[in-house]
């Protein structure tokens, strides 16, 4: 039976509530067709296009210029994934859930070369600062190495829309998740040490016209509607874009 169309629905404003979420599975369930919203910032103030680069401080795995969080140690001879999402983003939350282990293995086998952007635009959106706090405080965790769980357990106890993460939260994640020196961590985090480099993420996303989340470019190129789909709802969904690329 050929594949029904893909819907489309326009961007909304801030990011959609998990119950929304919820009421798009149900949508999928009674008439496999999936709507999928990509989270638009508005262009807030003082992240615009013609702001600089500043060289903020970075974490252990993260590339010059804001270029992003570099997971595994691919060679140049493998596909080039880039991930644009902003903690706050249920959508950024459910594509972790679903395709994030399939992006991790494949990065850490070699098979992908894969950058994170952190991006914090829902800040000015929701009206708090958890997307900024989060992302400084997965650069904390990478700084001991722990990038890859943090970044996972984040999504997987994302609060409802608008709640946001308190430090303790933060805390609570990096020893759940085995960051070594928690001391240090939480030192990282109440200095606000990489606080310049995610606001720098977010100028560079801003320059390159990254103004949504979540975005995910394969070599260069964004990846559509269908295959975003296919990653927000099918675990083996990478597999089959990867290879259809070759």
């Amino acid at each position: 039976m050929p594949r029904p169309p893909v819907k489309v629905a326009p961007p909304p404003t801030k990011g959609p509530s998990m119950g929304l979420i919820g009421g798009v599975v149900a949508l999928v369930v009674a008439i496999i067709a999936v709507s999928v919203y990509i989270v638009v910032r508005p262009d807030p103030v003082g992240t615009g296009d013609s702001a600089s680069i500043s060289g903020g401080a970075s974490s252990a795995s993260a590339l010059p210029n804001a270029g992003g969080i570099r997971v595994g140690d691919a060679g140049e001879d493998v596909p080039v994934v880039h991930i644009y999402e902003d903690f706050q983003c249920p959508w950024c939350g459910l594509l972790e859930q679903t395709s994030g282990a399939a992006f991790t293995k494949a990065a850490q086998a070699g098979e992908i070369q894969l950058t994170y952007t952190l991006m914090s635009f829902l800040d000015g959106n929701i009206g708090n600062d958890s997307s900024i706090r989060a992302a400084n405080a997965a650069m904390c965790a990478d700084d001991q190495g722990a990038f890859v769980p943090y970044h996972a357990a984040l999504y997987a106890e994302q609060p409802e829309e608008g709640a946001g993460w308190t430090d303790e939260q933060l805390i609570d994640t990096a020893d759940q998740v085995g960051v070594d020196d928690i001391e240090e961590f939480t030192g990282c985090l109440d200095d606000e040490t990489h606080f310049d480099y995610v606001r720098d993420m977010q100028t560079r996303s801003n320059q390159e016209g990254v103004t949504g989340s979540p975005r995910v470019f394969i070599d260069g190129e964004e990846l559509g509607s269908e295959d975003m789909n296919n990653l927000l709802y099918d675990p083996t969904a990478l597999t089959g874009i990867l290879a259809n690329r070759q």
